[in-house]
């Protein structure tokens, strides 16, 4: 398994877990992971960094760090104020960021907010939060809370083994390999007397009673400073979560590869990507 560093930082309240990849005394990059996922969605990428400190997080609720109080629903803006705790507690005062799909929403949601404090951004598969239009939401809003009535009794059932779980995950929405499908899993499962369930807080599952508008989303997009790149893989999800969004910002370096949601665990992109980011370091 590659070399890298775990830690728990405490922060916002919460425990949250921490993997270094690269150079302790880089130039720091925070990483933030898809729904459902975990820091280790960028082993890949951290096997080909010179000169950066890759600083994935397990954002709250996902793989080992602390989930929210047990009433609290999860809201994507709640994670950018766990990541400026995160930073506060490093004493980072800048750092470049790289997300992918929910991870990238945050990403670019955390640097419109606070654009001294975030200089370079590589968005993978994802730029703008799924959002609500604003004539929906009354209507939205009711389902919302009535199927989370009918799914909080519901409970998941745990797989028989580690291997029933990693193939199971190499055929989901999104296909992985197999190497990537076990490097996610070793931090994403629990092993119980019942089985191996998810480590993930399974109130992820349930549907968002609220997010942004699209008018809302615009402004933070129009309010991004950084230097901007998104990778859109050629059978990955650009159209429903990221082409809406890219005639936003007026300086957007587009490039677009091969492969799906999930490509940038792919080698060859992990390594293209890697090298995008290896060359920030040269700008310190």
């Amino acid at each position: 398994m590659l070399s890298h560093r775990e830690y728990v930082v405490s922060a916002a309240g919460y425990n949250i877990a921490i993997v270094e990849y690269g150079d302790p005394i880089g130039r720091p990059v925070l990483a933030l992971h898809g729904w459902l996922d975990n820091a280790a969605t960028f082993y890949a990428i951290g096997g080909h960094l010179s000169g950066i400190r890759l600083i994935a997080m397990d954002l709250v609720g996902h793989g080992r760090s602390d989930h929210r109080p047990a009433q609290m629903p999860y809201h994507l803006w709640d994670n950018v104020a766990d990541i400026y705790e995160v930073m506060k507690a490093l004493e980072l005062k800048k750092a470049d960021f790289v997300g992918h799909s929910m991870g990238a929403s945050i990403a670019m949601l955390f640097a419109s907010s606070f654009p001294k404090m975030v200089d370079k951004l590589l968005c993978i598969e994802g730029l703008g939060p799924l959002v609500y239009e604003v004539d929906d939401l009354p209507s939205l809003l009711s389902e919302a809370i009535t199927k989370r009535h009918r799914m909080a009794s519901r409970t998941l059932t745990p797989y028989a083994s580690f291997e029933d779980a990693v193939l199971a995950r190499m055929k989901g929405r999104w296909p992985v390999s197999r190497e990537a499908s076990e490097a996610l899993l070793e931090r994403g499962l629990t092993r119980t007397d019942k089985g191996y369930m998810w480590s993930n807080d399974s109130k992820l599952l349930l549907p968002s009673l609220i997010r942004f508008s699209s008018e809302q989303v615009y402004s933070f997009l129009q309010k991004l400073e950084s230097e901007a790149i998104v990778i859109i893989g050629d059978e990955g999800a650009s159209e429903s979560i990221i082409n809406r969004w890219l005639d936003s910002i007026e300086h957007l370096d587009v490039i677009k590869l091969k492969g799906g949601h999930h490509l940038h665990l792919d080698p060859p992109v992990a390594q293209f990507l890697a090298d995008r980011i290896n060359s920030w370091a040269r700008y310190e």
